[in-house]
């Protein structure tokens, strides 16, 4: 069995289709939602779906910060695999018992998944491919990468660091410590919503620039009005 962490935050809109869609999903996993601080109707839209989710689903309530988040979730996961799926991505039917399969049987202690957006262009299919590629070789995966890893290695790196954004990033630099990472065949498709409303070649360059920063230990306050609060 695998426990699903998930963060929400104001995503009313869309818990009901994220539900349907785990709902499709082969193996055995459990859902474990984490809101930091919903002020809209999350909550209620949570409980009302409920009753038609086929697994178990375990509710969590913290203050905001998706590592945070991420972290009280792993603390009531039931599993010995944690995957941090964001609210706003889809992965294919078989991806779970891939994920066990890979663990038991290849010895990684976590890794990522290959990302492409929902509805794509030229433009978001080649940064789709760079940022597959740039993942491939580091071992480096971001959030919307899906990122799974074993429970007892999460809990020696004392999981996602308390900082604002590229937490993801830090995460898998103290995980690729304790053994191998490995980005498997499977995909998983996200929302393009952030560089719809932002500008696509303007995220792109944001993103870039504070990972290339976040690499030498800066993270300008500047970026987290792109990167957190959009």
């Amino acid at each position: 069995m695998i426990s699903i962490i998930t963060p929400v935050l104001n995503e009313s809109g869309i818990i009901k289709p994220f539900f349907e869609h785990l709902n499709s999903l082969s193996g055995k996993f459990e859902l474990i939602l984490v809101d930091g601080g919903s002020s809209d109707t999350t909550i209620n839209e949570i409980n009302r779906e409920r009753k038609s989710f086929k697994k178990k689903l375990t509710v969590v309530k913290t203050y905001q910060g998706r590592g945070n988040q991420m972290n009280k979730g792993a603390v009531v996961a039931k599993s010995d695999i944690l995957l941090f799926l964001h609210i706003d991505c889809k992965i294919e039917k078989e991806t779970i018992p891939i994920i066990e399969k890979e663990i038991r049987e290849n010895k990684i202690i976590g890794g990522g998944l290959y990302q492409e957006f929902l509805e794509s262009d030229d433009f978001l299919k080649l940064a789709s491919n760079f940022g597959n590629f740039r993942s491939r070789i580091t071992k480096i995966f971001f959030g919307d990468c899906g990122i799974f890893v074993r429970k007892d290695i999460f809990e020696l790196t004392a999981g996602y660091d308390n900082i604002v954004f590229l937490e993801d990033v830090e995460f898998c630099k103290k995980v690729k410590k304790f053994g191998k990472l490995k980005q498997i065949n499977c995909k998983i498709f996200s929302s393009p919503r952030r560089y719809v409303k932002i500008g696509k070649i303007k995220i792109s360059i944001i993103f870039t620039l504070s990972y290339l920063l976040n690499s030498f230990g800066f993270r300008p306050k500047f970026f987290i009005e792109y990167i957190v609060n959009k």
